[in-house]
Parts: C-alpha cells; structure tokens; sequence
C-alpha cells in the first residue's frame, strides 16, 4: 500500500517515477502487454494510465447516512458490516450485534428487518456476509444461511461448513462460498509456517453441493506446537488468498503479487491479469514495527508461549500485495491494498484495473471510512466518527 508507511511509500514512489521517466516522450512503453498461452490471456500492466493522481474521487459527504435518516434503534449500529445496494436501489446492512439485516429504502427509511439471536429459521448466533442473488437475498453467519424474499420473509434456512466467511453468486441458482482455513488438529500440527489449499465448491439455493471447481491457495498460518502448548495465527503479513464473483466469472488470487486470475463457472482458467513488477519488498524497520505492534496486542493474561511465538514469527521479505478483491458492476477490479496491524491508522486504499486489464491507479478512501461495495455510481461503507460511533454511509464515486 503506497500510504501504509513511509518506507513503502517511498519505494512505491520511486517505482511510478521510474516507470514515468521510462514512458515519457517517445519511449512508446505500452500500457498493457498481451498474449496468449495455452488458450490463456495473459494481460501484464506496466503503467498506471492515471500516472501519480487519481481521476476517480469518492466524495466524503455522504449521500445516505442510516445513522442520520431516522432515529431509535432501527438505526442505531454497533459492529455494522456487509452493507448492500438492491436491485430497486434500496439498502441493507448486516449489524452483528443485534443478529438483525436490516433493510432501508435508497433514501435511508427503515423498512424492515429480519434475523436477531437464536438457532430458529433465519435467525444467527453470528452475523457476517450478505449476498444478492437475483432478487432473493443471502445473509451468512455461523454456519448457515438465511434465504429471503424480496419482501423479507424467510424461505429457507440452510448449513454449510462453519468455516465459511462470504458468499458469491455466480447466477443461474449457484452460490459459491468462501472459507476460511481450518485449524490443524493439534495432535497432527507441526511447528512453522503452513499454507493449506481451500476447496471452491458450488452449491444451490437449497445448500445442495453442485460441484467442485477448484480450489484457492489457501491463507498463511504460523503454527506453535511444542511439549503441551499449541497456538495458531497469522503471520507476520501473512498472505491470503481472496475470491469474487460477477456474471460467471470468479477473480481469485493469492496476494503474492500484484495478479488476480479469472476463472469460468467450470474453474478453467481464462485470464491472467498482473502488474509485473510491484514493489512489496519489507525493511528491516517495517517488520520489527509490526512484530512489536502484534506483541502489544496479546493480552497479559493469555498464555506466555503466545508472545512466544510471535516473537519466533519468521521476518517475511514481501508484504501481501492486497487485502480483498472487490469486482464492480463494469467489471474494474478493485484491490485493497494491504494494511499490517502497525499501519491501521493509514486509511484504505485501493488499486483499481479496468475490466480489459489496463492498471487505472489508485483510489483513496475517506479517513475512518471502511468500504463493503461498490457501484457504478456510489460506494457503500461504514464511516466511524471520533466518538467511534459507527455510520451506514453511501458516498457517491465520480468516474473521470
């Protein structure tokens, strides 16, 4: 992320200035190198059209805020997450604290809800994901999902692996869903560092399996396991691996580099986009800053080995190249560029290549605002005030 900290910042910069000095007069580089190889597009980006300035603006006046467009609890929120845009313009969010999806109109009136605490149809123990599918909706939380009418009634409720995070419809009744590595057992664990593949399974509207198409890389874990003492985590920038969907088409990667492959519905690889090249390198400094940042945040009351094992984390050479992959209604592909513990107090940032491949640039988003969507024509988040006060918000994206 060319804002998370100085060090980066600066090496990103030196890569665009090279870049620039290698494309101005009649140097000719292309934007875009293509080929082919075995039936497979491969699409290289080796500048960024938009050069060291961003032609698109997300303004941080917000169109909607649910926070402000009503009063009482309906639109009060506490651990808001997956906010979504309808097909009628109307919004819903997911608030993991009252187990509630609540639905509002495009201008931000109340209009329903369903969910809340419990095991009974379309209730959650936890909340996490929405999905549209057609005009159906898909809420995700602890293992099952919820299958809701436009008008809010609860069709169906079903499970499926409790490891799952998201869900991605890919059309024609089929969902994907997306999970998160399960743990080692610890009896079968050795110490180190570990990436396992994840399986991408299809399934139905009704959580029947489809079919299998795949898998992901998988996510990094650094597992402890010596005597009686067993502890798993994330690295040190640990890399992961990052899935989306729109129109059939998945866009998959392993944040290694700065590449997202797009696969068909069957899982054949069809195209490769990548910018060659992107500094991720890590200084000496930069790891030593996040280690210090982990070993703050274990608690004095857990375990000892705990900070032990941060403290023997391996010192990775490169940071993930991105944190989430987001695919918007033209196709653009949207990548948040990664942030390590010690760098959250930079605000999200988000390289963005166009559906033909072409590397547009960089996007910033307003401080204190996370974002969960996007469309043609706005971005949808939560905003954080400094009393930490969480506001639903729809801000609008002018596309230059």
């Amino acid at each position: 992320m060319v804002r998370s900290t100085s060090v980066f910042h600066c090496a990103a910069a030196l890569f665009l200035s090279v870049l620039a000095s290698c494309t101005g007069g009649d140097s000719g580089l292309p934007l875009v190198v293509q080929r082919d190889s075995a039936g497979i597009q491969i699409v290289e980006a080796m500048r960024p059209l938009w050069g060291d300035s961003s032609l698109w603006h997300i303004d941080p006046d917000p169109v909607v805020d649910l926070t402000l467009t009503g009063s009482g609890p309906d639109h009060e929120f506490y651990r808001s997450g997956s906010m979504k845009q309808r097909a009628d313009g109307s919004l819903m969010i997911a608030d993991r604290a009252s187990r509630e999806v609540r639905v509002f109109s495009a201008s931000g009136e109340f209009r329903g809800s369903f969910g809340g605490r419990g095991d009974g149809p379309g209730e959650f123990r936890n909340l996490g994901r929405l999905e549209n599918a057609g005009d159906t909706l898909l809420a995700l939380g602890g293992g099952r999902v919820a299958v809701v009418a436009p008008d809010l009634t609860v069709l169906r409720t079903f499970n499926v692996d409790r490891f799952t995070i998201d869900l991605h419809y890919l059309g024609g009744g089929a969902i994907l869903p997306e999970s998160n590595p399960r743990p080692l057992p610890q009896g079968a664990a050795t110490s180190g560092l570990t990436r396992r593949p994840e399986p991408l399974l299809l399934i139905d509207l009704e959580g029947t399996r489809i079919d299998s198409i795949g898998e992901t890389r998988g996510n990094e874990s650094y597992v402890h396991a010596r005597d009686d003492e067993y502890g798993a985590a994330e690295p040190l920038f640990g890399k992961e691996a990052h899935v989306d969907a729109l129109g059939g088409r998945l866009f998959l990667g392993s944040s290694d580099m700065m590449q997202v492959e797009e696969l068909d519905r069957s899982g054949s690889l069809v195209r490769i986009l990548r910018i060659p090249g992107y500094p991720l390198e890590l200084s000496d400094a930069l790891v030593a800053a996040e280690r210090a940042a982990r070993l703050a945040a274990v608690p004095e009351a857990m375990p000892a080995f705990l900070r032990r094992m941060v403290e023997d984390f391996p010192t990775p050479a490169t940071r993930p190249a991105y944190d989430n992959i987001l695919v918007d209604p033209s196709g653009a592909l949207w990548l948040e560029l990664y942030r390590g513990n010690s760098e959250q107090d930079q605000p999200e940032e988000w390289l963005v290549l166009d559906a033909d491949g072409t590397w547009l640039g960089n996007v910033g988003i307003p401080d204190r605002f996370t974002l969960t969507d996007i469309t043609m024509e706005t971005v949808l988040g939560v905003w954080r005030d400094e009393l930490d006060v969480e506001h639903p918000q729809v801000l609008r994206l002018t596309r230059n």
